[in-house]
């Protein structure tokens, strides 16, 4: 049912969650490098507008033990950003708790920090897939070209598809001509499955910048997980040491309770 989703779930999901910056402007793009070039322009004004940007979202996937919840907080200040997931796990022993995971960079170097597994820097080949840069054009590679136009849920978009060569787990995007937004991103997975991000119920949070308030994430043709935002907030001046690795401090289960409790209950 989740074909693919537990080796590259994170990376996908954190970068959808990453590429909801969009830009109210007519935009006419004759090919992908023209595109990409009228969305850093509107991008600047995003900059000197949100200083700081907080957002919640509910997550739930479905998994053959039962659904699985977890709540995602992503923090963004400039080149910085940290993003805390909390997870409860389906059948798990009563008083367990939720499994707390927090990825930080500090605009230079990137760390995953968990109860199971503590504190580690990610090598540099990592980083990339938890880009803390809301612009979607600096996630996707250069690699591309625009092949049509499709219209997705009453938005007429532009279909980007990514070269073999790009060496991009990201195959397809569909781009929204008008406001210059990501609708769809499709991705490669495990043994040759494909995953669907498909964002949708935009909001304006500030002027004309709008968000998806609901994400749904396909494996195949098979819904495994929807999120939906919670909150946004911005421009809540963001304190620098929530950027800051050794001022982490992660709740949740280690792993010698857990296999303990679980031991308990299987008994």
């Amino acid at each position: 049912m989740l074909k693919g989703y537990s080796k590259i779930g994170l990376k996908v999901f954190v970068l959808g969650l990453l590429s909801m910056v969009f830009f109210s402007s007519q935009v006419f793009a004759s090919d992908w490098t023209n595109l990409i070039g009228k969305a850093k322009a509107k991008y600047a004004n995003f900059n000197n507008e949100v200083k700081d940007m907080t957002m919640v979202q509910e997550m739930k996937i479905v998994t053959p033990e039962g659904e699985m919840t977890s709540e995602m907080k992503m923090m963004r200040k400039g080149e910085k950003y940290r993003v805390v997931t909390k997870m409860s796990m389906p059948n798990m022993p009563k008083g367990m708790g939720e499994m707390e995971t927090i990825i930080i960079s500090d605009g230079k170097d990137t760390w995953m920090i968990s109860s199971f597994a503590g504190k580690k820097k990610l090598p540099e080949e990592d980083e990339v897939k938890h880009e803390g840069n809301l612009g979607w054009w600096d996630s996707f590679s250069k690699e591309a070209e625009i092949t049509g136009s499709e219209t997705i849920k009453g938005r007429d978009c532009y279909v980007v598809k990514f070269k073999e060569e790009a060496e991009s787990y990201i195959t397809r995007v569909w781009i929204d001509k008008n406001e210059l937004f990501l609708v769809k991103s499709e991705s490669k997975v495990d043994k040759g499955g494909t995953m669907t991000m498909l964002y949708s119920d935009f909001r304006k949070i500030k002027g004309n910048w709008e968000m998806p308030y609901e994400t749904e994430i396909f494996s195949d043709d098979e819904l495994v997980s929807t999120m939906t935002m919670k909150s946004i907030e911005i421009n809540k001046g963001l304190s620098d040491d929530l950027f800051d690795p050794d001022k982490v401090e992660v709740k949740g289960m280690d792993m010698q309770e857990m296999m303990k409790k679980m031991m308990q209950k299987g008994g």
